[in-house]
C-alpha cells in the first residue's frame, strides 16, 4: 500500500507516453486541451481541498494569463518570457487579492472572489482598443521552445503533457512538505492551528498565490493552444465550470480535478455533436455523481478498486484456509 503513489506516477507517465499512438489528428488537439484545462483545474482544487478556500472568480487567473501572452506578444515573441510573464501577472495578481479576500471565508471568500472575476471581464469588455472586446483577440506570438515553431499537434500535446506532469509533481511536492502539511492543518481545524501559534493568513495567501499562478501558466499556455482570446476566459461562468470539474472529479485530491477536467471535456465535445441540448444532459450527468458518487469520479474508482482488491485477497484466504483445514485433518486422523 505504501508503494500505491509510486505506481500511480508510473501509470500516470505511462499514460500520458502512450495515449498519442492511440488518438487521431482531433485526438491529439482534445488531448492537449485536456491538459491545459487540468493544470487548471488542480490549481482550483489546491485551494478547494486543500485550504477550505472556495472560489468563483478562479478564472480570472487564467485569464490574465492568457491576456499577458497575447498582448506581451504582440511585441515580443519569446515563449519562455511571455509564459514567465503569465506566470507572474496572475501570481500578482492573487498575492494582491489575496492580501484582501483571505480575511474572508465560506459564503463572503466565494462571493468577493465572484465580484473580483467579473471585474477583470468588464475591464477587458470594455476596454476593445486594448483587449478587442466581446471580439476578442488574436494570438499573434508562435509557440517556439527554441527548436522553431511548434505547428504539430503531437509535439505540441507532449509539450502540454511535460507541462502538467510537471505541475502535479509540483503540488505533490508541495502537499507533502512541511508547508502543505500546515495548509492542511489549518483546513481542518483553523482555531487549533491559530492557538499553535501559526499565522493563518500567511499561509492561506502563499497557497492562494501559487494557485494563482498555476492557473496564470494554464491561460498561457491555452493561449498558444486556442490561437484566440475572448473576455469569456474571465467570465464567472468559466469559474463555475472550473468548480464543476473539481467536484466531479473529487475534492480533497490531487488527481481528482484533472479527472474531472477530463471527463467535462471530453463528454461536452462528444455530446454536443449530437444535440444542441448538450448543456442538460451534462448537467443530469453531473448531478447524479454528485448525488451517488460522493466524492467524485476518483472515490467511484478507488472504491470499485478496493472492492475487487479485497474480494481477491478474501479468495485467496479462503483458499489457504481450505488447504489448511484439510491439512490439519488429516494429521489429525493419523494421530
Amino acid at each position: 500500500m505504501k508503494n500505491r503513489p509510486l505506481w500511480l506516477n508510473l501509470v500516470l507517465l505511462v499514460v500520458l507516453a502512450v495515449m498519442p499512438l492511440l488518438l487521431s489528428s482531433y485526438g491529439l488537439k482534445l488531448g492537449s486541451e485536456v491538459l491545459i484545462m487540468a493544470i487548471f483545474v488542480m490549481s482550483l482544487g489546491l485551494i478547494i481541498g486543500f485550504a477550505g478556500l472556495v472560489s468563483l472568480g478562479h478564472a480570472a487567473f487564467f485569464g490574465a494569463g492568457a491576456y499577458t501572452v497575447t498582448l506581451i506578444g504582440d511585441h515580443l515573441n519569446n515563449t519562455y518570457v511571455l509564459l514567465l510573464a503569465a506566470i507572474l501577472v496572475s501570481g500578482i495578481l492573487a498575492f494582491i487579492s489575496g492580501l484582501l479576500f483571505i480575511r474572508s471565508s465560506g459564503a463572503y471568500f466565494l462571493m468577493i472572489t465572484l465580484a473580483f472575476g467579473q471585474m477583470l471581464y468588464a475591464i477587458a469588455y470594455k476596454m476593445e482598443d486594448i483587449t478587442g472586446g466581446v471580439d476578442g483577440k488574436p494570438v499573434l506570438a508562435t509557440f517556439d521552445l527554441g527548436f522553431g515553431a511548434i505547428d504539430s499537434r503531437l509535439t505540441f500535446y507532449y509539450v502540454t503533457a511535460v507541462a502538467f506532469a510537471a505541475s502535479y509533481f509540483l503540488l505533490r511536492v508541495f502537499i507533502s512538505s512541511p508547508l502543505g502539511k500546515s495548509v492542511r492543518g489549518i483546513k481542518e481545524n483553523e482555531s487549533r492551528m491559530t492557538a499553535l501559534g501559526y499565522n493563518t493568513r500567511n499561509y492561506k495567501l502563499v497557497v492562494y498565490t501559487l494557485s494563482g499562478m498555476m492557473a496564470g501558466f494554464a491561460g498561457g499556455l491555452y493561449s498558444y493552444f486556442n490561437e484566440y482570446i475572448s473576455p469569456d476566459l474571465l467570465n464567472w461562468m468559466f469559474s463555475g465550470q472550473a468548480l464543476i470539474m473539481v467536484i466531479v472529479g473529487g475534492v480533497g485530491t490531487l488527481l481528482g480535478p484533472a479527472i474531472g477536467a477530463g471527463f467535462f471535456v471530453i463528454l461536452q465535445n462528444y455530446i454536443s455533436s449530437y444535440t444542441e441540448r448538450w448543456p442538460i444532459i451534462m448537467g443530469l450527468i453531473f448531478v447524479a455523481i454528485v448525488l451517488y458518487g460522493r466524492g467524485g469520479i476518483i472515490h467511484i474508482v478507488s472504491l470499485i478498486w478496493n472492492l475487487l482488491f479485497r474480494r481477491k485477497n478474501r479468495d485467496q484466504n479462503m483458499q489457504h484456509k481450505e488447504g489448511t483445514g484439510i491439512d490439519s485433518s488429516k494429521s489429525g486422523t493419523s494421530v
